[in-house]
């Protein structure tokens, strides 16, 4: 096929963040944007996706339904991007740009601390980096405080890391767990999410057309 019959492959651009940043919000815009700024179709994804049978065990775990012990989550969380990576990748290739709410460094982030390391989770992600790389990561900064004021607002249902403990420890995690990975050559951003929406979201479009 020539170059110019063959479709260009997709972005993939990924947002991570603690509980109440902002992702849901900026995600839609930024699929928004590309959509307008390419041409192309933009599909928003989230992890854990509950389209598979281990991503809707692992949500139903987060609001308590069931009990997994903190490390099994961990490992759920790999075998679920696995099977989501699995329906990612075909999307790319025809030509999708896709933005994604989490992927392996919220594993790292979450799920570090009950026999496993921030470190030990990147290791065990090593088959879904080998896979699927992030062309870009967008990490929503916002303080503990004002996360938890944005959740006490916006959720009926609590989930089980939303203790403000948690949070600032998942917080602690994320900056160990983002040099990790820009270590390892991928593109981030970080992001002062505390601000209004409309400046938020022009600093990641513009980071976005530079890709």
């Amino acid at each position: 096929m020539s170059d110019r019959g063959r479709k260009k492959r997709g972005k993939f651009i990924v947002f991570e963040g603690t509980d109440g940043c902002g992702k849901t919000t900026h995600v839609s815009l930024l699929c928004e944007h590309l959509s307008r700024k390419t041409g192309r179709k933009c599909l928003s994804e989230r992890e854990p996706d509950s389209r598979n049978i281990v991503g809707a065990i692992i949500r139903s775990a987060l609001y308590g339904s069931v009990k997994i012990l903190p490390e099994s989550m961990a490992y759920l969380h790999i075998a679920d991007r696995l099977e989501h990576i699995g329906h990612i990748l075909p999307l790319l290739d025809e030509g999708y740009d896709i933005v994604c709410d989490r992927y392996y460094i919220s594993n790292m982030a979450y799920n570090a601390g009950d026999g496993l390391s921030v470190g030990d989770i990147y290791r065990l992600n090593a088959p879904c980096a080998a896979k699927l790389q992030p062309d870009l990561v967008v990490f929503l900064d916002v303080s503990p405080e004002e996360t938890a004021r944005r959740r006490s607002q916006d959720r009926t249902d609590a989930e089980i890391y939303d203790e403000d403990e948690k949070q600032k420890k998942i917080r602690a995690n994320y900056a160990e767990a983002l040099s990790i990975v820009e270590a390892a050559g991928v593109r981030v951003l970080r992001v002062d999410a505390s601000r209004p929406k409309e400046e938020v979201a022009a600093e990641i479009a513009a980071a976005a057309d530079r890709l």
